[in-house]
């Protein structure tokens, strides 16, 4: 979270017509991830359905506050290698050396990021990194979908809007609870495809409940007798 915050992410909510990026974070989630993406017009149905209970949130870069403050960390880091190559030639020590030689890692990795970021400025100055759907409810709040650009993953913008969405949503509401929704159930396994999820979620102190499972509960008789016929006529 620190280090997204130090790269220029910024989290807001998304308007209603700007649910579109929200949609196209999914659409690249689920083409990456195997998973079925349900469409832009469903996201809008679900926000007409759920009002003000619907958040959907999106973390993006801003490339001009990330490259200013590179420049300044490769400047910093610029004047502490020349001072310890001086400090190095004059009474060289393995302590000196080794500072010199990680410092020297650091700045390139600086110059890297720079140079990466030059890149990425190619795409704009505002970059959506990463997108999630929250939906309140009166004891809780519920992570329900989520999507982030593989390219933008060394920002963690993914994280951030996690850390935002429980403090905006959990903290400053009084909910103790923050829903992170389905994980495969797999523990034991570090090839299984849901490991990745699994562990994104360990990583904020989130523990395991097991659900006794599903039932249905018809609102309305008529409807629901008539759907259940027309799945039999048609086989599915």
């Amino acid at each position: 979270v620190k280090r997204a915050q130090s790269m220029g992410v910024h989290v807001r909510e998304l308007s209603d017509d700007e649910l579109g990026v929200f949609a196209r974070i999914e659409q690249q989630t689920a083409e990456r991830r195997s998973f079925e993406y349900r469409g832009e017009a469903y996201f809008h149905r679900f926000k007409e359905a759920f009002g003000n209970k619907a958040h959907f949130m999106v973390a993006e870069i801003h490339i001009d506050e990330y490259v200013a403050d590179m420049t300044a960390k490769r400047e910093a880091l610029s004047a502490k290698v020349a001072a310890l190559t001086a400090k190095n030639a004059e009474h060289p020590t393995t302590k000196t050396e080794r500072q010199l030689g990680e410092e020297t890692r650091n700045l390139a990795a600086a110059e890297k990021r720079l140079n990466e970021a030059a890149e990425f400025a190619k795409d704009g100055d505002v970059l959506p990194a990463a997108a999630s759907l929250f939906v309140e409810h009166p004891r809780e709040v519920i992570y329900l979908f989520s999507g982030s650009v593989e390219q933008y993953k060394p920002f963690y913008a993914s994280a951030l809007i996690q850390h935002d969405a429980m403090l905006h949503f959990c903290v400053e509401h009084g909910l103790s609870r923050y829903n992170f929704y389905g994980i495969s159930g797999v523990f034991d396994d570090p090839n299984d495809e849901g490991r990745g999820v699994l562990e994104f979620k360990q990583g904020f102190n989130g523990y395991v409940e097991q659900m006794v499972g599903k039932f249905t509960l018809p609102v309305d008789k008529f409807r629901f007798g008539v759907s259940n016929l027309a799945h039999k006529l048609l086989h599915r």
